[in-house]
């Protein structure tokens, strides 16, 4: 995977009306699941991970990695334009250059793995 990826579309609905479809988790896929609140668990498609972030109806972030696999870090942004929202989704790989160098974010910096909601609840 690329370090980001960015994608954006503009959609013909208020933000509003495109947080209550994003309030549902089918947007990740089928059989997916969202607690759309911070730590709150995220599956989909054989991705495990957490919230990070919810701001109705601005936006969401979430953390997540297949098993054994790398994590990345999903943002969904709304603004308005006009009568319209301009959805973007940025995935990136916020951990890749600390990996390049050697640091264990987790270790040094104590900073939580991604999956591990239960450690951002303290």
């Amino acid at each position: 995977m690329e370090p980001v990826v960015e994608r954006e579309v503009l959609l013909p609905a208020t933000p509003e009306e495109v947080w209550e479809s994003l309030s549902e988790p089918e947007w990740l896929g089928a059989g997916a699941h969202i607690e759309m609140r911070p730590a709150g668990e995220v599956r989909a498609g054989g991705r495990t991970g957490f919230v990070e972030w919810v701001d109705a109806p601005a936006g969401i972030a979430f953390w997540w990695s297949e098993d054994g696999g790398e994590a990345t870090r999903v943002e969904v942004a709304l603004e308005p334009e006009g009568d319209d929202t301009r959805l973007t989704v940025t995935e990136s790989r916020p951990l890749a250059l600390l990996d390049a160098v050697g640091a264990d974010l987790h270790l040094d910096l104590g900073v939580p793995r991604p999956g591990m909601p239960e450690l951002l609840a303290r």
